[in-house]
């Protein structure tokens, strides 16, 4: 018997039977040669896995010999699909920000999207079972949406902006699913031409590519499991499994009607066909039930299973679908759509039901099965006709490390990433750490620098994350740097200001800018470090000078005392230890500076008091008003008292701690009046010379008080 490349050999392995089909591919369309149906003899499949692999192997075995003798032909590559229930599903997201704004690259979006999936397959290890990412193959992946600086947008590519994230469903094949079919078939003495997934198989024979956008949940019921996939937009975007199906009403029929299981399932079939049921129960009863009683008794099973089925669409869709397609065996269960339709809240005619009697694309019917249930070994082989979702098997060596690759489309670096769990995000050109400062309470940021990426290189040659890889290549990838933590100077982060030129004490000094760090004073050249504090001022006042270019505390400025009486009464005088001068005038200490402004700033041990300074209003008595001729002067008093400790004294003489000072104000005569005003009386008078005080004739050596008039004339002689 020899091979022909238009023959296409398709299996589907369930968990009740073995199907195997042999079609002629022609242009448009398969023609099916032979078919070959098998049940399991014994449990060897449970829910859609395989638990006894040299049993199954067996039956592939038995449907390959047969489908050969009946064909005439030699067998020895076949399509096979790995169950649907058997997939997770695993919701991704990642961000990635920018520095600055910029235009989104291809680069980017693959970056992000692989980094999304990553965190999808993190999501795999829950709870203690820390390796349980690494037992699944990554099958693909549907995005969900896609954000630029928080706004939703259908594409990022070209867009500008500084942030962006995605969302996404990922889903994986556990490896064990996959290593158990693969060693069936090798088994069988047959090499894998085409694998797939059985829900996309189902989907390509009975939901044509433009009805994805409508949202759909297809639901395959076979013997141990209902398989669940539901499209939207464009995509099947999720898969879930009920561990209940057409098992559960067969084994309801057993119990009820005391029949062994295949009894049981010759029942089932019939109950859309009969009015009534001939059986013969274990005891060789044989009996009549009409097959209304028989629904009627197992209804609350039938109402079980599509309860957990209508939940399962909910929980994956998180709303009723639009419709339900349903396939498989199981599907032909009465009642069923009116209970799904009943949960899912639908009008009943949204529950429809395939029975793939014409299948589109394909001629023939398989025997011994329902027209439902050949929808997905037809699935496969139009699969396998079209090359679709064709899995591919390799070994590549990923920085010198063995990795067995699976994946559904050609295999890229990334896949390749994934299934080593080498963190994508490390291709990255990774920034460093950014530092933290305060600047006079405002928050002040260091960027560090950017890192280099990563390179990828295939046999020696430069290549990206997206480069496809075939068997035997060798991928290197050398990490790249990580950037420099940010650093900085106090200069780098305080504004630059200008400096004015004043002199202290006769130096000339320049009024920069003064910079205290974690409250120590520090020049603008110190390094900083992440929470630094920083705080900078510039001398505006005398106060700020003494203060911060001196460096005198101001709380040292104090005042002297010097204590003494006065008349008999306690005086006190205070004085400050500093004299301070701004260009030769005493000032105080909120007297701004300017440019070129001479600051004298010296100490002061002792006091300039002297007795004039503190006589006050004393003083003031020691002067006497008088009206001469008619013109009001004041003139000092003759004669006044001053003492200091019992002694004369002078008006100039320095107050010392202590003192005693005496002063009584005294009068005065004409005559020093006019001596003090500088009158002169002429020598030779022309007249008698009249001198009155208040009107009164009066004498030169008249004494005078505070008030008096007095008149000096000539009076001419008659």
């Amino acid at each position: 018997m020899d091979s022909r490349e238009d023959i296409i050999f398709a299996l589907d392995i369930g968990t009740r039977t073995v199907v195997g089909t042999v079609l002629k591919s022609e242009a448009d369309e398969l023609n099916l040669i032979a078919s070959e149906v098998v049940e399991h003899k014994n449990r060897s499949m449970l829910d859609g896995q395989i638990h006894n692999v040299i049993d199954v192997a067996n039956q592939v075995k038995k449907i390959k010999n047969r489908l050969e003798e009946k064909c005439d032909l030699k067998l020895n590559k076949v399509g096979i699909a790995a169950a649907g229930r058997a997939l997770k599903t695993v919701k991704g997201h990642h961000e990635i920000e920018f520095k600055n704004k910029k235009e989104i690259s291809p680069e980017d979006v693959k970056m992000l999207e692989f980094a999304a999936v990553q965190d999808a397959q993190k999501k795999l290890a829950v709870g203690k079972d820390k390796e349980k990412a690494s037992g699944y193959h990554f099958v693909g992946y549907t995005l969900l949406g896609s954000k630029l600086d928080g706004i939703e947008v259908g594409s990022l590519i070209s867009q500008r902006g500084k942030k962006i994230e995605i969302d996404l469903i990922a889903t994986f094949l556990p490896r064990i699913v996959v290593d158990s079919l693969l060693t069936v078939i090798r088994q069988a003495d047959l090499e894998v031409d085409h694998l797939t997934l059985e829900p996309i198989a189902a989907a390509n024979i009975i939901v044509p590519q433009q009805m994805y956008n409508f949202n759909l949940a297809l639901v395959d019921i076979g013997a141990g499991t209902s398989d669940i996939a539901i499209t939207r937009d464009g995509a099947i975007i999720g898969y879930d499994m009920v561990p209940v199906a057409g098992d559960e009403i067969t084994e309801a029929i057993c119990e009820n009607y005391m029949v062994d299981y295949h009894t049981a399932e010759t029942i089932k079939r019939k109950l859309n066909s009969a009015e009534e049921v001939e059986m013969k129960d274990i005891l060789d009863q044989k009996v009549k039930i009409s097959t209304q009683s028989i629904i009627k008794n197992i209804e609350d099973k039938i109402n079980n299973l599509a309860k957990l089925i209508a939940e399962a669409i909910l929980r994956l869709n998180g709303r009723a679908p639009q419709a339900v397609i349903c396939i498989g065996g199981g599907s032909l269960t009465p009642l069923l759509r009116e209970k799904l339709s009943q949960y899912l809240e639908l009008p009943v005619n949204r529950v429809g039901v395939k029975d793939g009697e014409e299948i589109q694309g394909v001629r023939g019917k398989i025997k011994d099965i329902s027209g439902t249930q050949s929808i997905t070994p037809f699935g496969i082989a139009m699969s396998c006709k079209k090359n679709q979702t064709r899995a591919n098997f390799i070994d590549i060596e990923l920085n010198d490390n063995l990795i067995h690759l699976f994946t559904l489309t050609p295999p890229k670096v990334s896949d390749a990433l994934l299934a080593a769990e080498l963190d994508i995000k490390a291709l990255k050109a990774s920034p460093g750490l950014a530092m933290s400062v305060e600047v006079n309470g405002n928050l002040k940021m260091i960027p560090g620098t950017m890192g280099t990426p990563a390179k990828v290189f295939i046999n020696g040659e430069e290549a990206g994350i997206d480069s496809e890889i075939k068997n035997g290549d060798k991928v290197d990838i050398e990490l790249g740097e990580k950037g420099k933590n940010g650093s900085g100077l106090i200069k780098d982060v305080v504004p630059e200001l200008p400096a004015r030129k004043i002199f202290i004490n006769g130096e000339a000094i320049e009024l920069d800018v003064i910079y205290y760090l974690n409250g120590e004073k520090v020049n603008s050249s110190q390094e900083l470090s992440d929470g630094d504090k920083i705080s900078y001022t510039i001398p505006q006042t005398v106060e700020d000078v003494i203060r911060d270019v001196i460096g005198f505390p101001i709380e040292n400025l104090r005042f002297n005392k010097i204590n003494y009486s006065l008349n008999g009464q306690d005086k006190e005088y205070k004085y400050q230890n500093y004299k301070i001068k701004v260009n030769d005038k005493a000032v105080s200490l909120d007297k701004e500076v300017d440019e070129g402004d001479k600051i004298s700033f010296v100490e002061n041990n002792f006091s300039n008091l002297k007795i004039k300074d503190v006589l006050g209003d004393l003083s003031e008595q020691s002067m006497i008003n008088i009206v001469f001729n008619e013109k009001a002067i004041k003139v000092p008093a003759k004669d006044y008292k001053l003492l200091k400790n019992n002694k004369p004294a002078k008006l100039d003489d320095i107050i010392q701690q202590g003192d005693e000072i005496e002063y009584q104000s005294g009068g005065i005569r004409l005559n020093q009046v006019l001596e003090h005003i500088n009158y002169q009386i002429p020598r030779s008078l022309g007249g008698k010379l009249i001198i009155e005080k208040n009107n009164q004739k009066a004498q030169l050596i008249e004494a005078l008080t505070d008030g008096d008039r007095v008149k000096v004339y000539i009076e001419n002689n008659k």
